[in-house]
């Protein structure tokens, strides 16, 4: 992890990135849903949102972070030592214990080593057929192409690995992993305005809707600066 992860990631940080990107919680819904699991991590859970989200919706949702102000957050809107600090390279949890883990702009600020111990850790601790959920910034997107070194992904000097789907597929599979998906049906009615850059916002609601489809639900995610990639343990 780059070295000045402790100071880049402080309260301030936490507090500007204090909400929950409901399509993604949706989407990791309908997945929880439609696989009958139950019970699922968030590795890197930040402000705790997802883990709050997925408990009122009746699955038994754990969280976890490295940033002891990340977790004093989460703790306060999840009771019963459902959040803990812990590394996603040292995750203290019983084998094949969890459906589902997610892990949403994590692997990005891992190096490779600490990579290769995070999948061994993912495998470890979800059940045969199990789901790992990951988001990280598209290294493939023709935004990067057109932004250069103003591109997203490299706004934040705590990201030190970028994949696109195929090289993440690939490595994944040396892990025996399988089934990868990365287009997902989501909830649409939602509130996502934030989602939107602000010259959308004024557009009508299905218009933007229709605009929030194309790149979830579609081919067109790959435009996305950031994707999403499930994949199903072995």
């Amino acid at each position: 992890m780059h070295k000045n992860h402790h100071q880049y990631y402080n309260q301030k940080y936490f507090i500007a990135r204090d909400h929950l990107d409901l399509h993604m919680a949706e989407t990791i819904k309908i997945l929880l849903q439609k696989n009958h699991y139950k019970k699922i991590l968030d590795i890197g859970c930040g402000t705790g949102k997802l883990v709050f989200f997925l408990n009122q919706n009746k699955f038994k949702a754990f969280g976890c972070d490295r940033s002891i102000t990340a977790v004093k957050f989460a703790q306060k809107i999840n009771e019963g030592g459902k959040i803990i600090q812990a590394s996603a390279v040292k995750l203290p949890y019983k084998n094949c214990s969890f459906d589902m883990i997610t892990a949403i702009s994590i692997i990005e600020h891992l190096s490779q080593k600490q990579i290769a111990v995070f999948l061994k850790e993912t495998k470890r601790l979800l059940v045969k057929n199990g789901m790992l959920f990951i988001v990280t910034p598209n290294f493939s997107t023709p935004i990067r192409y057109f932004q250069g070194k103003r591109w997203f992904g490299y706004s934040d000097p705590t990201h030190i690995n970028f994949f696109s789907p195929s090289t993440l597929i690939a490595l994944l599979k040396q892990y025996n992993f399988y089934n990868f998906k990365t287009i997902f049906p989501t909830k649409f009615t939602t509130d996502f305005d934030w989602d939107l850059p602000g010259f959308l916002q004024p557009l009508p609601k299905f218009i933007k809707t229709t605009i929030l489809f194309l790149l979830i639900s579609t081919p067109l995610c790959f435009i996305r600066n950031s994707f999403w990639l499930s994949a199903r343990k072995q």
